[in-house]
Parts: structure tokens; C-alpha cells; sequence
């Protein structure tokens, strides 16, 4: 890894290395919310998750969105990354992405049509670091940086989002997207 200063900010993109082999985290698309001294929080936006209004939520707006898992902590708890600006509460995090905002605003967004499983991700769960551990794993490569746009970035297909954004990095970020998952079944 290079010696130069490793910018991560909210809206930056951790794409995990290749061989990664951890279910949750293998070939996953963290999307940084928050990031200062303290820790890092963000969103692990292609690992699809069971909807959690189930079968006793019928007439829930959001029983037949998909979800995704966001992350290993707190998994009772629903984030969601949008491009709806103008929700109350909304956090801008960079080319129009937002996250979270005033849930009433997303249900009435939902009932108007407005957020759509082509413009917003719903998840359960989230992806936290404490101080000074995501720059550790940073210099153990285990995560690689997309500071590129990333205003299309929820019409990304979850199973094609990691190998998408790393072609978009150049040749060699290419030639690493077409790693077997499992280099011993090559």
C-alpha cells in the first residue's frame, strides 16, 4: 500500500479485497456514512437480507421492498440510503446519496412512489469501526477505495455492485474484479 494519505470521508466506498472469504463482508460495498477520530460507521450496500416485516406486518409499505444487510451491528435496527434530497432529516453524504431521514418522510416517499427499490436501499444492521481499527485494516488491505461518483450507485444490481465499481478504477482494479471467488477452484 502506498504511503500516502489514505482519504476516507462520508460518501467514500470500501470495496473488500478479493479473497476476503467472510460471508457478510466478502466482495461487499461498504458505503461510509461517518468517519472522523472516533470511528467509522457505514452501510454494506450488495448482501441481500430477509424483509423483516413478515408475515404479521401484511399491510406494512415496506413488506415488499428488498432488503439488504447493512452490517453486523445492531441488526434489529432499518437504515436506508436514498437519493431523496429533500426528505426531512436527510444527510447528504456526496452526488446526491443521502442516508437515513425522518421515517414518516420515507413512508409517505413510498406511498407517493417516490422512493423506489431502484433509488433507495432499505437495511437491517450496520458496519461499525472504533478508533484507529479501519485505518489498521486499511493498512492490511483489506479494503480497497472508491472515491469515484457514486450518484448511480443504488441502480447497481447487489450481485454485479463490487465488480462494477472496481472496473471503474482502471486496468488493474479490472483485472482484480475478475478474481475467482475461490482461487482454489480456479
Amino acid at each position: 500500500m502506498s504511503k500516502e494519505k489514505v482519504w476516507i470521508r462520508p460518501g467514500t466506498l470500501l470495496l473488500s479485497e478479493p479473497f476476503m472469504q467472510e460471508p457478510l463482508f466478502g466482495r461487499s460495498v461498504v458505503l461510509i456514512c461517518h468517519h472522523d477520530a472516533e470511528g467509522s460507521f457505514g452501510l454494506i450496500l450488495n448482501k441481500p437480507a430477509a424483509n423483516p416485516f413478515d408475515e404479521d406486518e401484511k399491510d406494512h409499505p415496506l413488506k415488499n421492498f428488498p432488503f439488504y444487510g447493512g452490517g453486523p451491528v445492531e441488526i434489529n435496527s432499518m437504515f436506508f440510503v436514498h437519493n431523496l434530497t429533500y426528505l426531512t432529516d436527510t444527510v447528504l453524504l456526496k452526488d446526491g446519496i443521502c442516508w437515513q431521514g425522518n421515517y414518516e418522510s420515507l413512508l409517505e416517499a413510498v406511498e407517493e412512489k417516490a422512493f423506489r427499490s431502484d433509488n433507495g436501499r432499505l437495511l437491517v444492521g450496520y458496519t461499525g469501526w472504533g478508533e484507529g481499527q479501519l485505518e489498521e485494516e486499511m493498512k492490511r488491505e483489506d479494503w480497497m477505495i472508491y472515491n469515484g461518483p457514486i450518484d448511480d450507485i443504488l441502480s447497481h444490481e447487489s450481485d454485479q455492485m463490487w465488480k462494477n465499481l472496481l472496473q471503474k478504477m482502471g486496468p488493474y482494479y479490472k483485472m482484480v474484479s475478475n478474481f475467482p471467488t475461490d482461487p482454489n477452484m480456479n
